[in-house]
């Protein structure tokens, strides 16, 4: 896989992954663990890693909105 093809998964990954899994709580804790595990188990990949980072921040953006309510 060519270096472009491979960061053009990634990001394209990634940006799904925002999208698609942003409400989803559940979800995105099973999709870290299972991508932070295969990065563990197999070494570099660009889609486990945009996976594993975009599930890490949604999971970080729950816990600072729940840790510190914005009050409208």
């Amino acid at each position: 896989m060519s270096i472009f093809l491979s960061y053009g998964s990634g990001i394209v990954t990634l940006i799904l992954s925002w999208f698609l899994l942003k409400d989803l709580i559940y979800a995105s804790i099973c999709v870290l663990i299972f991508s932070s595990l295969f990065l563990y188990l197999y070494g570099p990949n660009s889609i486990a890693f945009s996976l594993c980072l975009c599930n890490g921040w949604i999971l970080l953006n729950k816990l600072v909105e729940r840790l510190f309510p914005l009050n409208d």
